[in-house]
C-alpha cells in the first residue's frame, strides 16, 4: 500500500496539545461552575487525552487520567450544591442496593490499607481505587446529569460520532495514511496469527485495545439509537457507519470486541421481547433491513480494503468464536487459581493487577491480571466473588424493576432502556476473559454512566409523566 503522511508538523503538535489543556481547563470551570453539560466534556476530554498524548515527548502516562480531572470538578460541585443526590442512585429507589455497596465500598478500603502497608507507597493502591470506584463516581454523576432521556439521546449521538472518527482513523491506518496522531503508544502490539505477522491498528486511540472497546461500543449505541423512530435513510446511514465501526475492530486485531457486539445483538431482541412483546418488532424490522445494508456494503467496499491482506484479518476475527470456550476455561475460570497461588485467599491488596503497577514496586499477577475474576481475587480476595455477585444481583434486580416500569408507563422509552441495559450485561463476557482494556478509566466511566442511567429510569419517568401531563392539560384549556 501506498503510505501518505499528514499532520508531523511540530509547530502545528505543541499548537494542539496547548489547545488541549485550554479546552481541559474550560471544560473543568464549565463543570463545576453548571448543573448539566458535564458528560459531552467527558466525551471530548475522554476522546481527545489519547491522540495528544502522543504529541507529547515520552508519550506521559498522565494523560490517560486527564478525563478524570472533569469528574473531580463535578463531583466537588455535587458536594456543595447537592451532596444528598451522590447516594440517591443507591439508596432512594430501591433499599436493598444500600447494604452491598456499604459493604463492598467497606472491603475497598480494608485492601487499599492492605496494598499501602504492603508496598509503602499510595500509586499502586490508587490505580487499584480508580478501578473499583470510578464506575460508581460516574453512576452517581450520571443520575444527577440526566433529567429527561433526550440528554442520553444526544450523549449516544455525540459519542458514536466520536467512535466513527476514530474507525476512520484506523481504516486510515490500514490504507497506509500515517500521522502522528495515529498508531499506539509505545512499541505497539504485533500480533501472530494466519501464519504472518499482523499489526493491530489503533487509530486516534493509544492501543488497539481500547480502540476496539469504543468501536464496538458505539456500534451497540447505534442499534440503540435505532430503536427510535427511523426512516430509510436513518437505517442505511447507520448501516454504513456500524460496517465501518466492525470493519475497523477487524483491522485492530481485537477479536474479543467482535464477540461483545455479536453478544449484544443477539441478546437485544430476546430481552426486549421478555418486557413488551409490541415494542420488539420495529427493533427487529429496524435491525434487519440494517443488517442488509450492511452485509451489501461489505461485499461492495471488500476489495477496496486491501484484498487479500484484509482477509487475513477476517480471518482472524472469525475465529474468535472457536476459541472462546477455550479462553473462558484458560483466562476466565483459570485465573483464579493463578490468583490464589500467588496472592493467597485474601488477596495482595488493590492495584497489584493494575495496569502500571510493576513501574512502582507492584507484584503484577501476569496469569491472573488478563481474567477479570483472577484480577479481582489478587486484588480483594476470595470472599469478594460472594460479595460483588451480591452487589451485581442486587444492582440487576433494581434495572429489572426499573425496565418493568418504563414498560408499563413509558412503553415508548422501553427499546432505548432495554437496550442500554444489555450493553452494560454484554462488558462482562469480555472482562471475564480479557480485564486488561478495564483499567482505562475512560471505559469504566463510560460503563457507569450507562449504568447511571437505568438506575435514574424512576426520576426520568416522573419527570415524562409530569410533562406530558401538561402538555395534555395545556392542550385542553
Amino acid at each position: 500500500m501506498r503510505s501518505v503522511k499528514i499532520g508531523k508538523n511540530l509547530r502545528h503538535s505543541v499548537s494542539m496539545v496547548v489547545i488541549f489543556f485550554i479546552l481541559l481547563v474550560v471544560s473543568c470551570y464549565f463543570s463545576f461552575t453548571r448543573d448539566y453539560g458535564v458528560l459531552k466534556y467527558l466525551l471530548i476530554i475522554g476522546f481527545l487525552q489519547d491522540p495528544v498524548r502522543k504529541l507529547i515527548p515520552g508519550e506521559p502516562v498522565y494523560m490517560t487520567v486527564m478525563v478524570g480531572a472533569i469528574v473531580v470538578c463535578a463531583l466537588a460541585r455535587l458536594l456543595i450544591t447537592n451532596r444528598a443526590i451522590i447516594t440517591e442512585p443507591f439508596d432512594r429507589w430501591n433499599a436493598s442496593l444500600y447494604a452491598p455497596v456499604q459493604v463492598y465500598l467497606i472491603l475497598i478500603a480494608i485492601q487499599f490499607v492492605h496494598s499501602l502497608v504492603r508496598y509503602g507507597q499510595p500509586i499502586i493502591p490508587l490505580l487499584g481505587m480508580i478501578f473499583y470506584t470510578a464506575p460508581l463516581v460516574a453512576i452517581s454523576i450520571a443520575y444527577s446529569q440526566f433529567d429527561r432521556f433526550e440528554r442520553v439521546r444526544v450523549l449516544l449521538r455525540m459519542y458514536c460520532a466520536f467512535g466513527a472518527i476514530v474507525g476512520l482513523t484506523v481504516v486510515l491506518s490500514f490504507m497506509g495514511v500515517e500521522s502522528a496522531l495515529f498508531g499506539e503508544v509505545g512499541e505497539g502490539l504485533t500480533i501472530y496469527d494466519q501464519g504472518t505477522i499482523l499489526k493491530a491498528y489503533a487509530g486516534l486511540m493509544r492501543s488497539s485495545e481500547v480502540a476496539g472497546w469504543h468501536l464496538g461500543a458505539s456500534a451497540c449505541f447505534l442499534l440503540i439509537l435505532l430503536t427510535e423512530k427511523s426512516n430509510f435513510k436513518t437505517v442505511a446511514v447507520t448501516a454504513a457507519v456500524i460496517l465501518l465501526l466492525l470493519t475497523a475492530i477487524v483491522l485492530t486485531g481485537r477479536r474479543k470486541m467482535i464477540l461483545q457486539f455479536v453478544v449484544f445483538a443477539a441478546l437485544y431482541f430476546p430481552f426486549l421481547r421478555i418486557y413488551q412483546r409490541r415494542a420488539a418488532s420495529g427493533y427487529f424490522i429496524s435491525v434487519v433491513v440494517g443488517g442488509f445494508f450492511a452485509f451489501i456494503l461489505f461485499l461492495t467496499l471488500l476489495p477496496l480494503l486491501g484484498g487479500s491482506q484484509f482477509e487475513l484479518y477476517l480471518m482472524r476475527g472469525s475465529s474468535v468464536f472457536g476459541d472462546a470456550t477455550g479462553r473462558f476455561e484458560e483466562l476466565g475460570m483459570g485465573s483464579l487459581g493463578w490468583a490464589i497461588n500467588q496472592f493467597g485467599v485474601l488477596g495482595g491488596g488493590l492495584g497489584v493487577a493494575a495496569q502500571g503497577a510493576q513501574h512502582f514496586g507492584g507484584a503484577l499477577a501476569h496469569g491472573a491480571a488478563e481474567g477479570g475474576l483472577g484480577k479481582i481475587v489478587s486484588e480483594l480476595g476470595v470472599v469478594s466473588l460472594a460479595l460483588i455477585a451480591w452487589l451485581l444481583y442486587a444492582m440487576a434486580m433494581h434495572v429489572h424493576k426499573c425496565l418493568s416500569l418504563i414498560s408499563q408507563v413509558l412503553p415508548d422509552k422501553l427499546p432505548f432502556s432495554v437496550g442500554v441495559a444489555v450493553f452494560a450485561a454484554s462488558n462482562a463476557p469480555t472482562f471475564i476473559v480479557a480485564s486488561q482494556v478495564f483499567g482505562d478509566m475512560f471505559i469504566l466511566l463510560v460503563i457507569g454512566l450507562m449504568v447511571g442511567f437505568l438506575f435514574a429510569i424512576p426520576k426520568l419517568v416522573k419527570f415524562e409523566l409530569e410533562k406530558r401531563s401538561a402538555q395534555l392539560h395545556k392542550s385542553i384549556n
